[in-house]
């Protein structure tokens, strides 16, 4: 399982612990409270363990919550990490967006392969993507669509622990050609080693490229 994907999940069972802890502590804070009043009127004393119980319920799950997410922004910063989402390579795709494309790309790919700008409006002019719209993302952008897919996989092959991305636009046009973007979105050596490495146009069996494949899973 990737880094991010753990993540996710562990996030997603720490909220629906939290909530839940939450909903029992609210009710055991009332109960203790409407308990209290009660026993004031009838002069008469009450333990609040309830309510300390409560109190401790709804303060402690949030605050792991919360120590959780302070690590992980650590965690992000001292890996470099670069989360551009799909939505944002699908604008600079479909807007054939070279200069946004190339200050996505990783500074060390783009220094040794002496990729520039104007080389990346080359390979982009090349591309024919007729059926991508920059007013219409939804189909490369969203989780259930079937034109596109996206995965993480952290690689081990430099001496470090990096985590790459593939990321692919199906059918954008309608000789059924694809784009393929794949990336390293963290890495602990440094800023320049995180960023897009190589992008793909492929229509059958030909295809042009730019960059350079980034490390390999595992």
């Amino acid at each position: 399982m990737s880094i991010v994907l753990l993540n996710i999940v562990l996030v997603s069972i720490f909220l629906g612990i939290a909530a839940f802890l939450t909903l029992i502590a609210v009710v055991l804070i009332v109960v203790s409270l409407v308990r209290s009043s009660r026993a004031k009127k009838q002069n008469k004393k009450t333990k609040k363990v309830g309510l300390w119980i409560g109190v401790a319920m709804l303060v402690i799950p949030w605050v792991i919550l919360a120590v959780f997410f302070a690590a992980a922004n650590v965690m992000d910063t001292a890996n470099n990490r670069w989360l551009p989402g799909r939505e944002v390579l699908a604008e600079a795709v479909a807007n054939k967006d070279a200069e946004e494309l190339y200050d996505m790309m990783a500074d060390d790919v783009a220094d040794r392969n002496d990729i520039t700008v104007e080389d990346m409006e080359v390979f982009l002019e090349q591309c024919d993507l007729e059926n991508v719209s920059s007013s219409d993302l939804e189909p490369y952008s969203d989780l259930g669509s079937g034109k596109n897919h996206y995965r993480n996989y952290t690689s081990y092959e430099n001496g470090r622990a990096q985590t790459c991305f593939q990321y692919t636009m199906y059918e954008v046009n309608d000789d059924g050609a694809k784009i393929y973007i794949a990336a390293v979105d963290g890495d602990p050596e440094g800023e320049e080693f995180v960023g897009i490495y190589y992008i793909e146009y492929q229509a059958g069996d030909d295809f042009i490229s730019i960059g350079e494949k980034p490390p390999k899973e595992g």
